[in-house]
């Protein structure tokens, strides 16, 4: 396979813009593969990842990587002792670092004019190792760990408005401040920005308008990750966790307007007060 340095370019030919995503270093040689993806934070820089030489010069050394915008990067290596030392210098480029990496790995098998296909222990078999095949894998386990790192943040959310609903349940009203709610909405506004905007996870990807001999790939890939329906499963909890956000603001608003009432009931007391006092002194 070509040194992937020229694939590099058009990141810094484009027009003002981040690309989709950025090819680094080459592919080691070898037919067993193994394809490591993480998500390193809420973006990555593309722009400036081909002129970064260090960068390059670790990518290099770890082998083929694909740097995702939205903030996963994805390893073509023989093994993983490299991927570390890369990560670090990728973390420069990195807006929002995770606190903590969600990391899915896989094994790839060069089979060199072989049919594409998932094995039933999970081994993607590529019929080549040209760059749209290795990319359209590489888009697909970066879809996984973004949905897989999503799914664990709606659970967190989930668990968290236990207490509230339970607050809500009893004693018919909840007991949280404005910003905790602002937080909660925040959280999954991001998180549903992220997933169905930003890196399209539920989507057929754009690779596929160029090259539709791999529609069949993508096809088997889409179903052992089962991307759509994990796509769907979390929109629909996105939607909930959308429409109990509401409720909480309403809540917290409701709260608001009432102490805004008191204190200026409070003031026009005052102002009373003063002006007995004025009246009676005079």
């Amino acid at each position: 396979m070509p040194d992937t340095a020229a694939r590099t370019q058009p990141a810094t030919t484009k027009p003002p813009g981040w690309p989709d995503e950025v090819a680094l270093g080459v592919l080691p040689a070898g037919e067993e593969l193994i394809v490591h993806a993480r998500y390193l934070g809420t973006r990555i820089d593309t722009r400036g990842l081909a002129a970064d030489i260090v960068l390059r010069d670790l990518a290099a050394a770890a082998g083929l990587t694909f740097a995702f915008r939205y903030g996963v990067a994805v390893t073509f290596c023989t093994a993983a002792d490299r991927i570390p030392a890369l990560d670090m210098a990728l973390l420069a480029h990195v807006q929002e670092p995770a606190e903590q990496q969600e990391v899915e790995t896989a094994g790839v098998l060069i089979t060199d004019g072989g049919k594409d296909r998932v094995d039933d222990d999970g081994v993607i078999q590529l019929a080549d190792d040209e760059e749209p095949r290795l990319l359209l894998v590489a888009t697909v386990l970066a879809h996984s760990v973004m949905l897989s790192r999503d799914e664990m943040l709606v659970s967190e959310v989930f668990d968290s408005s236990v207490p509230l609903v339970a607050d809500l349940q009893i004693n018919g009203k909840a007991r949280l401040s404005i910003p905790a709610v602002m937080r909660m909405v925040g959280r999954v506004l991001a998180a549903r920005h992220r997933v169905m905007g930003t890196a399209q996870a539920g989507e057929r990807p754009d690779l596929l308008w160029d090259h539709p001999d791999l529609d069949r790939l993508y096809t088997r890939l889409e179903a052992e990750y089962e991307l759509g329906e994990r796509a769907e499963v979390l929109e629909r909890k996105f939607g909930a966790l959308g429409d109990f956000t509401e409720v909480l603001l309403d809540i917290a608003q409701d709260k608001r307007a009432v102490r805004l009432e008191v204190a200026i009931i409070a003031l026009i007391a005052v102002e009373l007060l003063l002006s007995i006092s004025k009246a009676i002194g005079g």
